[in-house]
């Protein structure tokens, strides 16, 4: 579909009220939309650039949780010695995002509103038990973001909505990645892991697990957590919990051709998730 007319908002006020009365397509960064855009595989023909709305621009540091605009870019995030210092998982999964230029300019709301499973900022963000905002002409709601996932490459954010936000709380533990790629500097994410682990007395409280590009959309693991809360993390049950998560990869993806090679490369980027965790 051809585009017809392009408009430009630079307050939110401006974009709720387009959304509302049009059938438009929001762009920020425009990294995946412009590939749909070329192809003709566009749904909309009227677009809202939505790239200088300043208020979904910042990454604020409140007194318990962090707060990040759905239009920060992932250069932004990189840059950020708080995140980095403190949310060591998040960094270096938007760290991994394509080349410099994608960097530049891929935002993390669309990171996440194209739904993709491959999307390299959510499992960490999983992890986090991060919620989005979504804002309309008509009020606002929050969403935790695993329940935001629809089918692959379909998101519960209605026409007229806009995510706004990005939040989740701040930490005691600590947050890993790791991912595989088919390239290394410019590679969209083939596998994904995020581990989020809380320790006491040597045991595990707390602890979260996310997979990217291991199912239609990026998903939370939710026996796997069962299955290792309480104990102890020895070499010999770190290598239990990766043999738990092949079970459910096994289960997952039946059939599929690529899981041999998914389940053994996820069991190797768990271990080292885990152990660069605990070292």
């Amino acid at each position: 579909m051809k585009i017809k007319k392009v408009i430009k908002d630079y307050v939110l006020k401006e974009v709720l009220e387009h959304l509302s009365e049009l059938e438009a397509e929001l762009i920020a960064g425009g990294t995946d939309l412009m590939v749909k855009i070329r192809e003709e595989k566009n749904e909309k023909e009227v677009l809202i650039d939505i790239s200088d709305v300043k208020e979904l621009k910042n990454i604020e540091i409140l007194d318990d949780f962090i707060r990040i605009g759905s239009c920060v870019k992932f250069t932004d995030i990189v840059e950020n010695d708080y995140i980095k210092e403190n949310y060591f998982g998040l960094y270096k999964a938007v760290k991994s995002v394509g080349s410099p230029q994608i960097r530049n300019l891929g935002t993390i709301g669309g990171n996440i509103a194209n739904g993709s499973p491959a999307a390299d900022s959510v499992p960490p963000l999983l992890v986090l038990n991060a919620r989005v905002i979504l804002e309309s002409k008509n009020g606002k709601r929050v969403k935790m973001l695993k329940d935001l996932y629809i089918d692959k490459g379909n998101v519960d954010i209605k026409d007229d909505e806009i995510l706004t936000y990005i939040e989740f709380d701040k930490i005691v533990g600590k947050i890993g990645f790791e991912k595989l790629g088919l390239r290394n500097a410019l590679a969209i994410s083939r596998i994904s892991t995020s581990v989020y682990i809380e320790l006491m007395d040597e045991k595990i409280s707390t602890i979260r697990v996310a997979s990217g590009s291991l199912g239609l959309y990026p998903i939370r693991e939710f026996s796997l957590e069962e299955f290792m809360i309480g104990n102890t993390l020895t070499d010999e049950f770190i290598n239990k919990s990766a043999e738990k998560y092949c079970e459910i990869i096994d289960e997952r993806l039946k059939g599929r051709s690529t899981l041999e090679f998914k389940r053994e490369a996820i069991k190797g980027m768990f271990v080292k998730c885990i152990k660069d965790l605990i070292s």
